[in-house]
């Protein structure tokens, strides 16, 4: 969804569509005002850049269906979530509970806020699978991340990575290998980073996993590479919880899930560029390897050559059987 708008009413109305239902309150001229949205909803999450060109005041009632954070990318948000005052910056997120409303207040200059909604569902759901047990009622995230501490880094950076990636429905954003994993990184990145009464628990060790349910795992992978495969699915296919897998596939293989999902893939990709079936982006391409440098790297510590030194030898294989040249064994 991409938005701009200077109509207050179709503000409201676009801007609920994604996050939640809202008063907007101008404190400038309602003539100058200005709006604008670029979003993506994805199922268990949404996420999008807005942004506001006066000052304004945005309410809410319970959120209901959801956790949101809020980010200020220019200046500072005045915001209370629930019956806490946050100040959010770039380096410090708002968090908002589905069992509290929701106030902002920004930007008499102007000013864009990244905002990620997160249905409560999948939240729960997800809370429920790493702890291997039942988690009852809205869970009580803490109203604030600080994004300059090391968990804080790496979590707004999968979240920029999910943005990003979001930011072209015709592209990866279509692509369920892609974005499966990376939403479900999202979510838990989220349980591991703020506080809530449940984080010292998803610290304690699983129950150990024996190999029969990881082998059940691993010949998944193996005999469905292309499958968009996360966490979950994989646990299910085991029949453990997600954090018994991932100590179990530490345990009996020394990676985790999406690792070893990784290097299933990366040699179905060597296959393909031996095989001389592909250019090194289309292969990388088509077994949902998003980044080529990143791809490159991998393949390079995976092999111990670049990808294109095995598409250069396929490609040679390819002319040689096409002109009816032998090939050497």
């Amino acid at each position: 969804m991409h938005v701009s708008t200077s109509d207050p009413d179709q503000a409201r109305a676009q801007c609920a569509e994604i996050y939640f239902p809202h008063r907007l309150t101008m404190l400038h001229d309602p003539a100058e005002f200005s709006m604008s949205l670029s979003a993506v909803d994805l199922g268990p999450v949404a996420a999008g850049v807005l942004s506001y060109g006066g000052e304004v005041v945005i309410e809410t009632g319970e959120l209901a269906t959801g956790y949101e954070v809020n980010i200020a990318l220019d200046g500072v948000l005045r915001t209370r979530s629930g019956r806490a005052d946050v100040c959010s910056t770039a380096a410090t997120a708002a968090v908002y509970r589905p069992d509290g409303t929701a106030r902002l207040h920004g930007w008499a200059e102007g000013g864009r806020l990244f905002g990620l909604k997160i249905d409560r569902g999948a939240l729960e759901d997800q809370l429920t699978a790493l702890l291997d047990r039942p988690v009852r009622g809205a869970v009580a995230l803490a109203p604030t991340i600080d994004l300059a501490s090391p968990d804080g880094r790496r979590w707004w950076s999968l979240v920029r990575a999910l943005a990003d990636l979001a930011a072209d429905p015709r592209g990866l954003a279509a692509d369920p290998r892609v974005m499966r994993p990376l939403v479900e990184a999202v979510v838990a990145g989220l349980l591991h980073t703020v506080d809530h009464p449940y984080r010292d628990a998803l610290a304690v060790p699983a129950a150990a996993v024996g190999p029969q349910s990881i082998r059940r795992a691993v010949a998944a992978v193996v005999e469905r590479p292309e499958h968009p495969w996360t966490v979950a699915s994989l646990a299910e296919v085991a029949g453990v919880s997600a954090r018994g897998l991932r100590d179990g596939m530490a345990r009996h293989h020394g990676v985790s899930p999406m690792a070893l999902v990784r290097g299933v893939r990366l040699r179905r990709a060597r296959d393909d560029l031996a095989a001389g079936h592909g250019n090194v982006a289309e292969v990388a391409m088509r077994w949902g390897f998003t980044h080529l440098g990143r791809f490159a790297r991998a393949y390079r510590e995976a092999f111990g050559e670049p990808p294109s030194r095995t598409a250069g030898s396929g490609a040679r294989a390819t002319a040689r059987g096409s002109t009816g040249e032998p090939g050497h064994t």
